[in-house]
């Protein structure tokens, strides 16, 4: 799939596949900026503000590492499957790994899905690491918290069964290697974001009446994108 990368201008390029980049991605990233920077001088009010703006930047550059590396890795798998990718286009919501032959067997498939979970999988397991030898309240600390904040999250969101992102490629190919048609294994992949998305939203409202508002809103907003992937509504 190419979401409309034609007119999109390359930055760099990785193993010669190119990475575009949208520009609505730099209002996102200056408004992460600004929450980072204030999150920085939340527990710690002795920060002068241009300390917390370079503490924010710090951390907004180690959580675009993991979600810029997930894709590269899937460089990686891509070529290693025989099927390389032919390019990277990062827009406001995520980098989408672009392959314009996708009439490779379902074990390519699954091979190119593999990379991003399985390199963020070992960041997590680095990041925490690096975090329980980093002094507390230092700036290695806090930056290998973001670390394990940015891949454990990209890891879990990776493998959620929705058909853009990496766990719903692997079942429908899984599913499909295993006797089923694409449409069936579509239609499969489909019941199980219906399922899981009207259980996250009736979990997250039921939370809403006991007032715990954080989970109650992670739940419905994951319930929302389930449903939305369920009704092809996401691309």
């Amino acid at each position: 799939m190419n979401p409309n990368s034609e007119n999109t201008p390359t930055m760099f390029t990785v193993w010669d596949t190119p990475v575009k980049v949208k520009p609505a991605v730099l209002v996102n990233l200056a408004g992460l900026w600004a929450a980072l920077s204030w999150q920085a001088g939340r527990h710690r009010p002795e920060r002068p503000w241009l300390l917390r703006l370079v503490v924010g930047a710090l951390s907004l550059i180690t959580l675009l590492a993991a979600d810029l590396d997930h894709a590269i890795a899937h460089i990686v798998s891509a070529r290693y499957a025989g099927a390389p990718m032919d390019e990277i286009l990062v827009t406001s919501d995520m980098p989408r790994t672009i392959y314009f032959d996708n009439d490779v067997p379902p074990r390519v498939h699954r091979l190119r899905a593999l990379g991003g979970p399985i390199f963020s999988a070992l960041a997590l397991l680095l990041g925490l690491l690096l975090r329980t030898l980093a002094p507390r309240r230092s700036l290695g600390r806090e930056l290998a918290n973001w670390s394990c904040i940015g891949h454990g999250f990209i890891l879990a969101a990776s493998l959620a069964p929705l058909p853009i992102v990496d766990g719903g490629s692997i079942l429908k190919w899984t599913l499909v290697e295993q006797g089923q048609t694409p449409d069936r294994a579509d239609e499969v992949v489909r019941q199980i974001d219906l399922a899981l998305g009207a259980a996250a939203t009736s979990t997250g409202l039921a939370l809403v009446a006991r007032r715990r508002w954080l989970p109650a809103l992670g739940l419905i907003a994951g319930g929302a994108v389930a449903l939305a992937a369920a009704f092809d509504r996401l691309r």
